[in-house]
Formats: C-alpha cells, structure tokens, sequence
C-alpha cells in the first residue's frame, strides 16, 4: 500500500545524496583545475631546466664560434637562427660581437671598392640616383655580386666626393636589436640614425641644424639613461662631432660667415628655440652660455666666443 509520508522521505533522502555528492564532485573539479593552474603557473615562473640547458648550449657554440673570427655573414646566419632562444643579456652579447666582426672586416671590404674598375661601374649605374637595392640595374657580374655580399653581410654603401664605399648598416641590426638589452636597443636606434643619412658629406652639413641638435639631444639622453653601459664611450665620441658641429659647423657648412663672422641665420633661430625648450639639457646650457656670450656682439663670432667653444671642447 503506498504511504506518501514514507515516499516523501525517501525522496528528500536521495535528493540530498545527490546534492552532496555534487558538491562534492565539484569540490574535486575545482582542486584538480586548482592543481593544474598552479602547476601551469609554475611551468611560466619556472621554465624547464632543459631551456637553460639549450640556453647554454646555444651560447657555448656562439662564443666558440665567434673566436674563429668569421665573417659578418656567418654570425648573422647564426644569430637568425639562434638569437630568439637566449636572454635579453645573451643577445646582447651576441650583437656586441657582430658589430666587432663588422667593424673589423670594413677595412678590408673598403679595399675592393678602391678598384677603378668597381668605382667607374658604380659610377655608370647610379650617376642619376644611388640605391643599393636596385641591384638589377647592374649589369657588371663583378660589381652586382659586390654589392650583394656588401649587403648580406650587414652594410650598406655610401658616397662622398666622387667615391663609392661601404659602412655600417646599423638599420639592419635593428632586426636582432629587439632580443637585446634597452642600452643596445637604444644604441642600434641612434647609430642607424646616423647610416640611415650621415651627417656631412664633401666637408659640409648634409642634414639641418635643428637635426644637429635632435640627434646631440638623443646621444646625451643615452649617456644620462646609459651611464654604466658597455656602449656609453661610443655614444660619447659621436656626441663629441655634433658639439663641434654645434658649435663650429663644418669648413662648407659654417656656423659664422666667413666674410661677416656673423652667426647662421638658420642655425641662431633653431638654437634660441632648442635653449628655451630644453631647460634640463645640460648641452643646451652649454649652448644657452654659447648665445649670450653671442648676443653681446651682435652674433658676431668674437675672441670670447671663440675661447668658449673651445674651452666647450676641451671639456666633452
């Protein structure tokens, strides 16, 4: 005989195993998803032992590799290979390296172009325009292959006073420039600033004061950011040409007119500008001190000046 009373009890029994063995099931879910976040988490803050192991592998075989003195093409053949699996540290190191082998092969890379040959073939095909990458427009197998390898090997080709010759494609390093350390980065940035467009050419200014000033102020930051850097002596003797060029110009770009010894036009107007807005720039107070001393003259190059910027000089 049914008894609803007895029903009713069974069923609220049931309903209650079962709501506790769910919770239950879901308190087992949560500690394994728990177990497995952390677990995950400990993979990201600890990787494997293997990734440093392979980490050393990679820079045991550079620097054993880079002893040998091979040329720029084969670190970069390496280094796209391998630089994207070392530290912000090791890829510095590799760089640092790289720029060292292309400085020490320029000289000789410098000396193939010194043939008449080379030179009048470069001459033939770029006297309207010179751009490196339009190497179909070479038909001379001697001098396209040239260039090719110039390029491969991380330079880029320059001309000034009638002569064609390589340097330093610092644009180029900027695609490894990223792995590395912020004072490397920094650096790649303000030297392929400089062999993106050289500053002067044929003993005159090829860029305008106010870039004069910009790129001073970009290598004086570098210094002041990058004091303890391995690269801050480079920085300091590049800045060392644009005080001179700040502060003399060049023989065919002066800062003074040679018949009036009066000041650039130009350059007094983006100096008085760059003083006013560069108050903590310890350069342009040195150049705000440049400017008054030249105001008293009428921006007249005076024996006062010119004891200033040499003493100015003497000090950078």
């Amino acid at each position: 005989m049914f008894n609803e009373k007895n029903f009713l009890r069974t069923v609220s029994i049931f309903m209650s195993t079962v709501v506790l063995l769910g919770a239950g099931l879901l308190v087992g879910c949560t500690a394994v998803t728990d177990d497995k976040i952390e677990s995950s988490n400990n993979e990201v803050n600890n990787p494997p032992a293997v990734e440093e192991s392979k980490q050393d592998k990679v820079m045991d075989e550079f620097m054993t590799f880079a002893e040998g003195n091979p040329e720029p093409d084969t670190i970069i053949e390496f280094m796209d290979k391998n630089i994207a699996e070392v530290s912000k540290e090791n890829a510095s190191k590799m760089l640092d390296k790289l720029e060292k082998a292309l400085k020490n092969n320029l000289q000789g890379l410098e000396e193939k172009y010194y043939s008449t040959a080379i030179q009048e073939a470069m001459f033939n095909a770029y006297k309207l325009e010179f751009d490196l990458s339009k190497l179909d427009s070479i038909q001379d197998s001697e001098v396209k292959d040239l260039l090719e390898k110039t390029k491969g090997m991380g330079y880029k080709v320059e001309t000034a006073e009638g002569m064609f010759f390589p340097i330093i494609d610092y644009e180029f390093l900027k695609k490894f420039s990223s792995y590395a350390g912020d004072d490397v980065k920094d650096f790649i940035d303000i030297m392929a600033v400089e062999s993106n467009k050289v500053p002067a050419k044929d003993a005159a200014l090829v860029i305008g004061w106010d870039e004069v000033i910009e790129r001073a102020l970009a290598q004086e930051g570098f210094i002041r950011k990058h004091g303890s850097s391995a690269k801050v002596d480079d920085i300091t003797e590049l800045q060392k040409k644009y005080i001179t060029f700040m502060l003399y110009g060049l023989n065919n770009t002066p800062l003074f007119s040679y018949d009036t010894k009066k000041i650039n036009p130009e350059a007094k107007e983006v100096y008085i500008k760059a003083v006013a807005d560069n108050a903590d720039s310890e350069l342009m107070r040195l150049l705000g001190r440049y400017m008054e001393i030249l105001e008293k003259s009428n921006y007249k190059l005076s024996e006062e000046a010119d004891k200033f910027r040499k003493d100015a000089e003497g000090k950078y």
